[in-house]
């Protein structure tokens, strides 16, 4: 039984070892959506500073061909809609699996409502929860924002997944960043109900930077679709919003984050160090998120490989016990059949021995029977010659 479970462990450390060896041996690309309008602002900066990934631009049209190759898609506060070929493309590159898609919003103000709008569509195109809200997060609290109240600073607070391990994105992370005059993110389900991430969640939301002591905007039509002013408006109070969020579809592995600002391309992105003096944790904190994703990519998978495979052995581990169980039982019980039949053959010969001995009893009650009539006849034959003659 030891020999079976040491061959089923040496398969599977080995499966690991190819899968983990496949995986890590394709280079993760990052490809950078600049033909909707996109701004390039830091773009420069963030691709020279992120090296542990390949990066190209995409300034035409999104389709199969362009995003041939690409791990992770970036669509940075477009401007211009995508069509709906575009969306399908990106649908179906997503559907491929293994891939992170991040699409950043803006809040109501200006031409940002249109944003808001275009981007919406795609995410309900590609079939996640996630939406923007239809309004912009702003604060008068001098603690978070950078001297003023569009200028938010905004916190790193992942929600907890170890299999993903979300804490990469806190890592070494202690001061906030900016996002200037930000949306936020809201979810839809089935039905249409939109729904606020504060208070209510869903399997595989999670919620990754929040805005404090906040209220809620209204610059365009249409009005919020979660935060109705009369509750979440200048003068209720203060308030959190979630500003960035990922949706993870764990039967393809696939990340999507929609933020309400974009880490290039705003008016000032996140990649910011300080902003009005204020110190800031942006080039860290985009750092972490393209590390977080290449995590996603490139490691995921191998841990939900090992954890299945881990499983497989366990329940073959197990049928391999029952087996044994059912044969140890099986020898058991022949075991006691065989010590039956030694008590039968016993009993049997111990049988035999009566029956011989019975036989030697009636043999010579027989052989004194005869001698018994023999003498019964000598003596009638005797009393027959004794008898006197009559004269």
């Amino acid at each position: 039984m030891q020999t079976e479970k040491t061959l089923i462990l040496i398969a599977f450390l080995t499966a690991i070892l190819a899968f983990s060896l496949t995986v890590s041996a394709q280079p993760v690309v990052v490809a950078v959506d600049l033909g909707h309008g996109e701004s390039n602002k830091y773009l420069n900066y963030i691709m020279g500073n992120i090296t542990f990934v390949t990066w190209k631009t995409i300034k035409g049209t999104i389709n199969a061909t362009t995003l041939k190759g690409v791990d992770i898609l970036l669509l940075g506060q477009p401007t211009v809609a995508f069509s709906p070929d575009e969306i399908a493309a990106i649908k179906a590159w997503l559907n491929t699996g293994n891939k992170v898609l991040y699409v950043a919003g803006d809040s109501d103000y200006g031409p940002g409502q249109k944003t808001i709008n275009q981007l919406n569509d795609l995410l309900a195109g590609i079939g996640t929860k996630l939406r923007l809200e239809h309004g912009a997060v702003y604060s008068d609290n001098p603690d978070v924002t950078a001297k003023a109240y569009y200028r938010m600073l905004t916190f790193v607070e992942p929600d907890s997944n170890p299999l993903l391990r979300t804490d990469i994105v806190k890592r070494d992370i202690t001061l906030p960043v900016l996002m200037h005059g930000p949306g936020c993110v809201i979810w839809q389900d089935a039905q249409g109900k939109y729904h606020d991430p504060v208070k209510e969640t869903f399997p595989g939301l999670i919620r990754l930077v929040w805005a404090h002591k906040s209220y809620m905007g209204d610059n365009t039509p249409p009005t919020p679709y979660v935060y109705d002013l009369m509750a979440y408006g200048k003068g209720t109070g203060d308030h959190d919003f979630v500003m960035y969020a990922a949706e993870y579809w764990s039967d393809k592995n696939v990340l999507i984050v929609v933020a309400g600002e974009s880490l290039y391309g705003d008016y000032e992105p996140a990649w910011a160090s300080s902003y009005y003096g204020v110190p800031l944790d942006g080039p860290t904190f985009v750092t972490n998120l393209f590390r977080w994703w290449v995590y996603v990519i490139t490691d995921v998978p191998t841990q939900t490989a090992i954890a299945q495979l881990s499983q497989n052995v366990q329940t073959l581990s197990g049928n391999l016990d029952k087996v044994n169980s059912a044969v140890n039982s099986q020898a058991s019980q022949i075991q006691g059949l065989k010590s039956s039949l030694d008590s039968l053959t016993s009993k049997v010969n111990n049988l035999s021995g009566s029956v011989d001995s019975l036989a030697g009893t009636v043999n010579t009650l027989m052989i004194l029977s005869i001698v018994e009539a023999i003498l019964i006849i000598a003596v009638l034959a005797l009393m027959f010659l004794r008898k006197p003659k009559t004269a």
